[in-house]
């Protein structure tokens, strides 16, 4: 399949799951560590500030939480558990992998990591801008890839999953900010329900966005 093709192909899915019932695939991880390589070729323009090198060490604005089907096992007991009444648990117990994406502001400009729809999360700099560009760049990267290993693939910005509580169990630092929950669900699951992507017919023609200068 060309590159044209596999951007053409790609689609959105929320499958839910049961959570009486989560899967429990095993995936080898140096399947996920291998995708994770070739979508680390994601364009960045700034180095991250020094601040989030203490534990990943790496220059790029992002950083990628790793989780197989048995951590997301767990972390779907652990919302059942806090209350969390979302089908974000669904999800999880679907899930054959999750990867949790944050992006790195710049140090002391984070103005509130868990802001509402109409509050600002962090000041607007230029750098942060293109931090943000950059981890989506390598999110996309990763549905992409993600459907080449023939998985379905969901996008989501996080709802309970960029909660502080959800941050400690995942021992992520609360000077990062989500960027996106991205979910891989086996094809050749029964899963009990599977709705694709609510935005996939708004984007119109390309002359509807598009003009030449």
């Amino acid at each position: 399949m060309s590159v044209k093709e596999k951007f053409a192909s790609r689609r959105t899915y929320k499958v839910i799951g049961d959570i009486s019932s989560p899967v429990n695939n095993q995936i080898a991880p140096e399947v996920i560590d291998g995708m994770l390589e070739a979508c680390a070729n994601a364009p960045f323009h700034y180095a991250c500030d020094r601040l989030h090198r203490e534990t990943l060490v790496s220059s790029v604005p992002w950083r990628a939480y790793k989780l197989n089907a048995s951590s997301c096992n767990g972390l779907m007991s652990f919302l059942n558990d806090e209350g969390d009444k979302t089908k974000v648990p669904n999800m999880l117990a679907a899930a054959d992998y999750l990867i949790q994406v944050t992006w790195l502001p710049d140090e002391g400009t984070i103005l509130n990591r868990n802001a509402g729809k109409d509050e600002p999360a962090f000041v607007g700099t230029l750098r942060n801008m293109e931090h943000v560009a950059a981890a989506s760049a390598f999110i996309q990267s990763l549905l992409i890839a993600g459907e080449e290993q023939g998985y379905m693939t969901y996008w989501s910005s996080g709802g309970a999953l960029k909660s502080e509580q959800v941050f400690d169990y995942l021992e992520i630092p609360h000077s990062e900010i989500l960027m996106g929950s991205v979910f891989f669900f086996s094809r050749d699951e029964q899963h009990p329900e599977i709705k694709p992507g609510s935005m996939k017919d708004a984007r119109g023609l390309v002359e509807d966005w598009s003009r030449w200068c």
